[in-house]
């Protein structure tokens, strides 16, 4: 066998088809199993002439070009069989020698893995999701239909790269969505997943949920091709982000709400010890604000803390943060290299701020505001410290008279413990018999050397290691714990006693008032058991002119009908109503229209200021005219000098109270003082 012949052997056992062609590609030779998928053709054939017609024109230009470079590469279908043709030409000759391999079931694999691919495709197109399948190593994504229109593009207005649109993330967004998508190309995380804004043609930014997976990776595990979906979360985010506001935006001023505060207090505690600043918390409590809520009405109320947010927010310095925590009580945060000094001015702004004038709805209203002042970490450097400790600051501010600021002290926090403990013992005092009454004479002007007829009954607290406890410091705890109801009944049985005692002993006509606290007559309202104190007078066989009641303003300003009934029921049952410190609070001739006073008492501030001259004589006397016309008694209180006795008296005021007369004193030394040598008198009783 000749050597030709033994080639063309091996050529025809070998599982490829291979041929010989010439320059125009017209096929010279072929071994056994081309010439048995061609049906032996006769020779010589051109070879586009057996491929697919589709594929004709790509051979004819792929074989032109191959002219230059002496190799061929191409995939076409011989007949209908797919296969990879690869050719050379012959060193120093125009032949080539080609081969066939069949990749008919590498193509019909890829055919199936497109056609799975169209299916997930059209699903996820179909749940409403944009669909992108990104070719990591060539930098080319494909975009679905519905991925494009969900920022409002059609096919070809943006590049196919993933450039494209990470171009038009957020810039807030694109570390963090860089950063997922680095641990998910790493295998620290099984799915990419994401959340952020992407810039629509219109110009909005919409909100997406990108979630996606690599499907492929190369030898060295990076990924080849990285397959998921846009979902528009834009919605949901907006929904997320008013839940948010209404969660930590107080409604009515737009300011940040407690539980806002809180978390900047938190984050900024955490920041402070890093960039060297202190805090200041600032407790901002309006003045009087329930007077205006009641007087003029919630809506009128409601106005006002808009337009007092307003105001301080104006004070605020950069940083400076005004949050509210419900009702007329605001808190700012301020941080400062030195907080205390930073407090201090920006108190005195909001101060002078609040101190102005508002118009609400028509009407000029007046408020002030006290502020209590705690610093981190001076006075603690956790939320709850500050807070307390701001709390203390501000009952501080407004028991040395409001309308100013107060920072923490440990003074303070002696005082407050000092204030706990005598709450606690105050539920024992009167079970131990630790009050007494004193009384101090009320005398008439018109003839201060008479014997007294009235006089005022002041309640005392004898502790047995605190000794005498004060009764500003005292009154104010037992109103708040409610112990008030069950002390102001001791007081009016204490009273009634002695009135009956005095009567008894020949002086005709003796009366106490006594003060009846706001509480008493909300503890009536919500229907607590209370004495029935003109049944009580009676079964003691007194006349109800044997006591007068004094009440507050603060109580006539809630326009209570229950109040009212009971105010009037007294009356009817002979018991006189002294209304006391009048002109402190918000003074109004309507509530002595609707309400029926006996009695005013001026209280001892306008008093202190008559010998002056000015506006406290003008005040006085208005008071006194004003009075009169509407058929009431005045009381002066607080005097404490002859001169001003004689301009009361001179004024046409009807009674005075006050040192210069005699202090309060118990009740055997005030017989020994007043009724030694007299007779008839008339005493006044108070829990004040």
């Amino acid at each position: 066998m000749s050597a030709h012949a033994h080639l063309s052997s091996l050529l025809d056992a070998l599982p490829q088809q291979v041929w010989k062609a010439d320059g125009q590609g017209r096929l010279l030779w072929m071994n056994a199993r081309l010439a048995q998928a061609l049906n032996r053709p006769a020779l010589p054939t051109p070879l586009a002439h057996w491929l697919h017609e589709d594929d004709r024109a790509v051979f004819a230009e792929r074989w032109a070009a191959a002219q230059a470079t002496g190799r061929f590469e191409m995939e076409y279908r011989l007949g209908n069989a797919w296969m990879l043709s690869q050719a050379q030409r012959l060193p120093d000759s125009p032949l080539w020698l080609g081969a066939h391999i069949d990749i008919a079931a590498r193509r019909a694999a890829e055919r199936r893995l497109q056609e799975t691919d169209a299916i997930w495709k059209l699903a996820l197109e179909c749940s409403g999701d944009g669909v992108w399948d990104w070719h990591v190593q060539t930098g080319v994504e494909y975009f679905s239909a519905r991925y494009l229109n969900l920022y409002g593009f059609e096919p070809g207005d943006v590049e196919a790269t993933p450039e494209a649109f990470d171009a038009r993330t957020h810039p807030d967004d694109v570390a963090q969505m860089t950063q997922d998508r680095e641990d998910h190309f790493a295998g620290r995380t099984p799915i990419y997943r994401n959340e952020h804004r992407v810039l629509a043609k219109d110009g909005s930014w919409k909100w997406i949920l990108s979630r996606g997976m690599v499907i492929a990776r190369d030898a060295q595990g990076k990924p080849l091709r990285m397959v998921g979906t846009h979902t528009d979360i834009t919605d949901r985010k907006r929904q997320e982000a008013l839940v948010w506001q209404q969660a930590r935006v107080d409604t009515l001023t737009g300011l940040p709400n407690r539980r806002s505060l809180r978390e900047r207090i938190e984050r900024a505690l955490a920041q402070r010890a890093q960039r060297g600043d202190e805090l200041a918390v600032m407790f901002v409590d309006l003045d009087h604000f329930k007077e205006v809520n009641d007087s003029l009405g919630h809506d009128v109320g409601d106005a006002l803390l808009v337009q007092v947010a307003g105001r301080l927010q104006g004070c605020m310095p950069a940083g400076g943060i005004v949050a509210r925590m419900g009702g007329d009580e605001f808190t700012v945060l301020l941080a400062d290299a030195d907080a205390a000094g930073a407090a201090r001015r920006i108190g005195h702004e909001l101060l002078e701020a609040l101190s102005e004038a508002f118009e609400v709805a028509g009407e000029r209203v007046y408020v002030s505001a006290s502020i209590g002042v705690s610093l981190a970490p001076g006075d603690g450097s956790e939320i709850e410290a500050l807070f307390k400790h701001a709390d203390l600051a501000l009952y501080e501010a407004k028991g040395a008279g409001r309308n100013r600021m107060a920072l923490f002290t440990p003074a303070l926090h002696d005082a407050a413990q000092r204030r706990a403990r005598l709450a606690t013992e105050l539920r024992e005092a009167l079970r131990l018999s630790q009050f007494s009454l004193v009384y101090q004479p009320i005398l008439s002007l018109r003839d201060p050397a008479a014997p007294p007829r009235k006089a005022e009954a002041l309640l005392r607290w004898k502790h047995p290691q605190l000794g005498d406890v004060s009764p500003a410091q005292f009154i104010p705890i037992a109103e708040t714990s409610g112990l008030i109801v069950d002390i102001g009944d001791w007081v009016f049985r204490e009273a009634a006693n002695q009135v009956q005692a005095w009567r008894a002993a020949g002086h005709a006509g003796f009366q106490i008032s006594i003060n009846k606290s706001p509480v008493q007559f909300l503890g009536e309202r919500s229907h607590r058991v209370q004495p029935d104190w003109a049944t009580h007078l009676r079964g003691m066989g007194l006349a109800g002119d044997a006591l007068a009641v004094e009440i507050t303003e603060g109580l006539l300003l809630e326009r209570d009908e229950a109040v009212a009934e009971r105010l009037r029921a007294l009356r009817e049952a002979g018991l006189t109503v002294s209304l006391d410190d009048f002109g402190t609070g918000y003074s109004s001739l309507s509530y002595l229209q609707h309400h029926e006073i006996d009695t005013v008492k001026i209280d001892r501030s306008f008093v202190a200021g008559l010998e002056g001259g000015g506006k406290a004589l003008a005040l006085c006397r208005a008071i006194v005219t004003m009075a009169h016309e509407l058929g009431m008694e005045v009381v002066a209180e607080g005097v404490e000098t002859e001169a001003q006795a004689h301009m009361l008296r001179d004024m046409g005021c009807d009674w005075g109270q006050g040192w210069w007369f005699g202090k309060g004193i118990p009740a055997g030394e005030f017989e020994e003082r007043w009724f030694g040598a007299a007779a008839g008198g008339s005493v006044s009783a108070t829990t004040r």
